[in-house]
Parts: C-alpha cells; structure tokens; sequence
C-alpha cells in the first residue's frame, strides 16, 4: 500500500513541476490529493526538495569542467559534448535551453537543449525525445532546424538546433509598428510553416507568440516556430518510448488552445486544434489583446477556464479594441494608425478570419493551415473570401471593387450604346415627322392643283414647294451628320481620356486597344502623344542567353512572361520593361507559356516532357507534372 501511495505521489509531483504557475499547480494540487491528506503531504515534500535542489543549477566562479568526463550540472562556461555552454536563454516545463558555441566541424552559435536535472522521469524523457524527432522530421526555413543530438554521461538526453536570434512575434510586430498588411505578410509564413509540419503529421499543440521567434535577415523578417516540446504526431509515433497525459495535467498554454484540447477527455486532437490556436495568434496580433483575459483565467478555477474556452464565444477583435479604453490608442499606434481606423479595418472581412479559425466545432474551421493562407491572401488581393457569406451579393461587390477598371470600360460601352440607341430614336422620330411633312405637302400641292385655274401658276407652285422639300431634307441631312459628327468625336475624347486612366494603372493591352479604335481622321496630338508612351516597341527587354520561343501576357497587362531555349521562363514588368524574376527548373527549352485567368500562376511547357506550374508572385515552383511521351 505505501508503495503504491508512492508511486501516484511521484506522478502527481512529475506533473506538478511542469506547471510553471504557482497558483496554477496549487489548484491541481488540490484536485489531484483533494481525497487523500497524506498523500498531499508527501508532494509536497517533493516539491519542496526539487526547489531547494534546484541551487545546484547555480554556477560557481571556479574552473569549468565538461560533463563527458565528470557527474556535474552544466551552466555557462561549461561544456556537453563538444558544445560549450553560453548563457541560459529559455527554461520550459521540462527542459532548459542554452545558447552554446559549437567549434568542429564548423564554427557558429547554437541552441542546446536538455532536460532540466531530476526531471528525467519516463513521461518527460519520452516527451523530450518526441520534441528531438519532430523538429528532426521538419525541414521548412520558418521551423527551427535540429543539428544534432545525444545524451549525457549521466543519460539525460539533449539535441542541438539552430539558434534564433530574435524576439516574439508580437513583440516584434509592436516594436517595429508593423500595419496590417506587414502583419499579415509574417502570419502568413507562420501557416506555411504549421502546414508543413501538419504535412509531416506533427502538430504543434502550444502555438502562441513566444514559440514563434522573428529575426531579420537583411531587410526582410522571417519568423521561426520554435519548442515541439508536446508535439504530437497524427501518422507516425515520434519515439520508441511512449508517455501518456495523465488525468489533471493540462498541456499547453490555456489562452492558446483549442477546445478539444482543453478537454482532457478528449483524445483524438487532429490537426485543426493548430488551426484553432493560429487564429487565437492572428486575433492578438491584430487587436493587441486575446480573445479572453489572461487574468481573469489566473483568477478562475480549472473548470471554469475549460468551461470558457468550450462554451463562451469571444467578442470580435473589433468590439474587444473599442471597449478598451486608453489602451486602444496605444495598441492602434503600434499598428502605425488611429484607433477608429483600425476598428473600421478589423470590422467585418478581416476579423472573419480567425473567428472561423476559432470556431468552436472544429469542423467549421479552416481545413488546413494551407486554406487559412489562402484566405489571407484573398483579403490581401481583394478576393472573396473563403470565412465571408456564400451570397452573390457579397462576391458582386467584391468583384466590382477588385475589377473597378473593366467595370467602368463597360459601364462607359453601354452608356455609349444608350446614347447611340436614344440618337437612332430621335433620328428616327425625326425622319417620321419629316415624312408627316411631306405627305401634307404633298396633299396642299393636290389641292393647289384643284383650284388652280392657271396651269403656269399650278407649275409654279409645284417648282416652289419641291424645291423648299429639298432644302427641308437637305437641311434634316446636314443636321443627322452634324450630330453624327458630333457623337463621333465625342466617342474620340472619351476613348483618349480612358485610354490615359489605364495607362497610369498600367494595363497597355487595353491602352492599346482603346487606342487602335479610335477614328484614323482624328487622331491629333493627344492620340500621338498616348501612342507615343504606351507603344512597347520602344521598349527592349534583353535577358535570355537563347532564342526566345514564347511569351505569355498577364491578365491585368502588368506582366509579361518569356520562354526560351536557354531552359529558362522570365517575368517582365510592362511599363518598365524591368525583369522581375527568372523561373528555373526545366532541363530543356521552354515551348509552352501561359497565365491562369486570375494571373496567380504561370504554367510553362518544355521540350523536357514536363509541364511546371509556378507562383507568378513568388516564383515559387508549385508543382511538376509529368507523362506527355515527346514535348
């Protein structure tokens, strides 16, 4: 029976050190011993003897000495392997991480992590070693890569991984004043990087700012998603060793989870609990606040936190900005704006987006980190989005408010045939009376001749009114061509004005056509003028090293793609005649070219029997696809 006391004292103390927060582990505490006194005492006592060890982690000003040779607790000046420890710059639940300076094979700094000392129980060695294979597994540039592992003399396992020198996301964001836009911009590679690990089959489970570090490469920022320490993997086990979540033990940061993942009941957490806490991270970083208080979760019971995440649904980060007060003003200026401004952004199409994140049933969700992306940048390119209503109003108005040009050119083109059509009309009506005319004097004519008696004054008469007939019709022809004329060069003036709006918006494929239109007999200045500046044959764009095959122009006229026998596709800037990329990846020369009717892709052709498809914004190579048996 003592041993049996024992053993549930030494799992409930495993637990209770992985909980960071002391009023936090006094409610489990309380939970876990709430029938048994005794056993309530005996953690106790443990937890009292694994604080006062934890001064051994304290570093004495004498001699360094290296854990290969002798039993001894590592700290800065001392070394593990061939690591030599720097300074200790993050401590978790379970482990601590340093940053160490590797000297062979290659010099450069590192992170080293390792389990903290007398926490080498099975459940967090099985854990620790899950964290080594799932970063070990991923290979992204917005994931921490892992260098290498091993273990202790003493058996405590450690692994290596890249050092990130930076801050927390939001911290970041808020230092730097990022706007929306730049905001969205880094979130975006946040997705990309939790869909590739969802891809490998790992889920993250503790997505929140300072498990994403951003530092600056350059002048660009990238983030990086660090500390797989309770990663779970969907598809395959991590680790030979297994670890179980024991009942009262919640893993994770609770402002962060899902749902289902706060509900300890609840086994089966799939990929979309990381969707749920990337919305919770999008919310913060665009309102400046979580969807619910960090304090009053401090302040409620353990039932009552899951009962919330579960149940409550959070306001929208606009309601949440305008009910803070003062604070509102400082969270706007971090976002390079003004409060009112910022609540007009965050209302309605942008907060849809990590409210459909945060949907309590998880089937509701975004699909995958991927569809949350893409989402981002439908807001970011004007485009429906996949969280708005599935109404066709909604997506009209977003179509007109995208594709504001063509829809002016066709709202002028139908003006024009209005205005031709009530033109034709008054002609018509026009030509009506005009024969009304003539039949009456023609009638006066008749009757003239009835009651002439001189046959010479009859003559006469008639001579008169055919003659005043003619001027009448000549007079109603001039008129009809005088306004023809004058609908003509109307047509004129307004095609060169609209021709020199596009120009400025940098579609010269409508410029041209608009141009090609007009009237040869009057094209005046204006017309040569626009000719002039919208005519690429003044431009020569110089890049390929062989002939070149194809071209492919862009839907909004912006871009112009090339392929050529040097095996390479170049995209160009059209008002520039600038190269903005060159595409490689074919090993024979590139045939084929074309733009998706949205100018998001560009797919190209090659000799080598392969079609590739591209991100035209990126470059990036989407995918390859094979079969065709000649090119």
């Amino acid at each position: 029976m003592a041993t049996e006391n024992f053993k549930k004292a030494g799992e409930i103390f495993q637990n209770a050190i992985e909980i960071e927060y002391p009023a936090k582990r006094a409610r489990y505490l309380e939970n876990a011993c709430k029938e048994d006194p005794k056993l309530r005492v005996e953690v106790e006592a443990l937890l009292k003897a694994h604080g006062e060890a934890g001064s051994f982690l304290d570093v004495s000003d004498g001699p360094s000495v290296t854990l290969d040779g002798v039993s001894q607790i590592e700290g800065p000046g001392t070394k593990i392997g061939r690591y030599e420890l720097l300074e200790l710059i993050r401590e978790g639940g379970m482990g601590l991480v340093y940053m160490a300076r590797q000297k062979k094979p290659v010099k450069r700094k590192v992170a080293l992590k390792i389990i903290k000392p007398g926490m080498d129980s099975k459940q967090v060695v099985a854990r620790f070693e899950a964290e080594k294979q799932a970063l070990a597994v991923l290979d992204h540039p917005n994931i921490a890569h892992v260098f290498d592992a091993g273990t202790t003399k003493e058996g405590r396992p450690y692994f290596i991984m890249e050092y990130v020198r930076g801050m927390s996301i939001t911290r970041y964001c808020d230092e730097n004043k990022l706007d929306i836009e730049k905001r969205l911009r880094l979130f975006e590679q946040v997705c990309e990087g939790i869909h590739h690990a969802h891809q490998k089959g790992i889920i993250h489970r503790d997505i929140k700012p300072t498990n994403i570090l951003v530092s600056v490469h350059g002048d660009r920022a990238v983030p990086k998603i660090i500390d797989f320490g309770i990663a779970k993997a969907v598809t395959q086990p991590l680790t030979e060793k297994t670890f179980v979540t024991f009942q009262g033990q919640l893993l994770g940061t609770p402002e962060y989870m899902s749902p289902e993942q706060v509900d300890m009941a609840t086994q089966d957490i799939d990929t979309r609990s990381d969707i749920y806490s990337l919305g919770v991270l999008l919310y913060e970083l665009l309102a400046g606040v979580l969807p619910f208080d960090r304090e009053s979760f401090a302040s409620l019971g353990f039932a009552e936190v899951q009962r919330t995440i579960r149940e409550q649904e959070p306001d929208s980060p606009s309601t949440r900005l305008t009910n803070l007060g003062e604070k509102a003003k400082t969270i706007a200026a971090s976002r390079d704006t003004h409060v009112v401004a910022l609540a007009r952004r965050l209302h309605r199409e942008l907060e849809w987006i990590p409210l459909k994140a945060m949907r309590k049933d998880r089937c509701r969700r975004y699909k995958s980190a991927s569809e949350m992306t893409d989402d981002i940048r439908n807001y970011l390119n004007g485009n429906p989005l996949i969280a708005g209503p599935e109404t066709a109003v909604y997506r009209t108005r977003k179509f007109m408010r995208k594709h504001a040009g063509s829809v002016a050119t066709a709202a002028l083109v139908a003006v024009v045939i209005v205005l031709g059509l009530v033109a034709s009309i008054v002609m018509g009506c026009r030509a009506e009376r005009a024969r009304q005319q003539e039949a009456t004097a023609r009638k006066q004519v008749e009757q003239a001749l009835v009651r002439a008696e001189n046959a010479e004054k009859v003559a006469q008469e008639q001579r008169k009114l055919a003659e005043e007939q003619r001027r009448l019709a000549e007079k109603q022809r001039m008129l009809a061509e005088e306004r023809a004329e004058d609908y003509r060069r109307s047509l004129y003036i307004n095609r060169i004005s609209l021709a020199e709006t596009k120009y400025h918006e940098g579609n010269i494929r409508v410029v041209r056509e608009l141009l090609d239109a007009c009237d040869e007999d009057l094209r005046g200045w204006e017309w040569r003028r626009m000719n002039h500046i919208s005519d690429q044959a003044y431009m020569t764009l110089h890049g390929h090293t062989g002939k070149v095959i194809r071209i492919a122009v862009s839907p909004d006229g912006k871009r112009i793609a090339s392929g050529s026998a040097d095996k390479t596709v170049k995209v160009w800037e059209t008002t520039t005649g600038a190269e903005i990329m060159t595409l490689r990846g074919h090993e024979a020369p590139v045939g084929g070219l074309a733009f998706s009717a949205d100018g998001q892709y560009i797919a190209s052709g090659s000799v080598d029997k392969t079609i590739k498809i591209w991100n035209s914004e990126t470059g990036h190579e989407l995918r390859s696809i094979e079969g065709h048996e000649s090119w």
